[in-house]
C-alpha cells in the first residue's frame, strides 16, 4: 500500500481507516491464537474510549512507518460496519462517491495488484509500469468462496465490476445499498507518537 500511495498520491485520495484491533490481549482469540506470528511490544487491549483509539492509531502508523494519511473509526465503529471492512479491505469510490471496486475482506483475501488495476481504470490510465505485483497463487480455504464469500455462496466473477451507491451497510450479497450519512472521523498524517504498536488490521477506503 505504500508504493501505491507514493504513486498515485497526486491522482487520487488515499487514505487507511484504522477501524480496531484485530486480535486485541483482551479477546477471545488472541493474535498468536489465530496463528499470526507476534512482534514483541505490539499487543494492545482493545480501546475502551475513543482517545484510546486514537492513540493505539498513532502507534501503528509510527511502528509501521505508515505515510498514508489515516482516519480513525468511531467507537460504533461505523466506518468499519458501514463498508463491512474488518479487519481490513480495499474500496475505490469515484469522484460522485460511488463504489466501483470492492475487493474482498482481508487479511488473506487483500488483492494490492488487483487494487492498482482498478485505480488505474478508474483514472484512465494505460502506460506506465506497475507499482504492485500479482499475489503468489494459492487454493481458496475450505468452505468459502473464490472472492471469500459466505460458505456455500461463491461471489460472482464480476462482482467488483459494477459501480454502486455506497452502501448504508455493506453486505457481499447486495447490489445496489442506499448511500449512508458519512461517518464522523478524525483525520492525521502518518507520523505521531514514537511508540510501536501492531497496526490493526484496517480498512482502505482506505480496511
Amino acid at each position: 500500500m505504500k508504493a501505491l500511495y507514493e504513486a498515485y498520491r497526486d491522482k487520487a485520495v488515499i487514505l487507511v481507516v484504522y477501524i480496531r484491533e484485530a486480535h486485541p490481549a483482551n479477546s477471545n482469540q488472541t493474535a498468536e491464537d489465530a496463528g499470526w506470528k507476534v512482534i514483541e511490544g505490539t499487543v494492545f487491549h482493545q480501546p475502551k474510549t475513543y482517545e484510546e483509539r486514537h492513540k493505539l492509531a498513532e502507534t501503528a502508523c509510527t511502528f509501521w512507518e505508515l505515510p498514508i494519511p489515516a482516519l480513525v473509526d468511531t467507537m460504533e465503529p461505523a466506518i468499519g460496519d458501514t463498508y463491512n471492512a474488518f479487519p481490513n479491505r480495499v474500496y475505490l469510490l469515484d469522484t460522485e462517491g460511488k463504489i466501483v471496486y470492492r475487493g474482498v475482506k482481508g487479511p488473506r483475501g487483500v488483492n494490492v495488484h488487483e487494487s492498482e488495476l482498478e485505480l488505474r481504470k478508474l483514472l484512465g490510465i494505460t502506460e506506465g509500469e506497475l507499482v504492485t505485483k500479482p499475489p503468489a497463487k494459492r487454493s481458496a480455504p475450505s468452505g468459502r468462496g473464490r472472492l471469500g464469500g459466505r460458505r456455500g455462496s461463491p461471489q460472482p466473477e464480476d462482482s467488483t465490476d459494477k459501480p454502486e451507491e455506497p452502501p448504508a451497510k455493506v453486505d457481499d450479497s447486495s447490489e445496489k445499498p442506499e448511500t449512508p450519512d458519512e461517518p464522523q472521523a478524525s483525520e492525521r498524517q502518518g507520523d505521531g507518537s514514537s511508540d510501536k504498536s501492531e497496526a490493526a488490521e484496517a480498512a482502505t477506503v482506505d480496511g
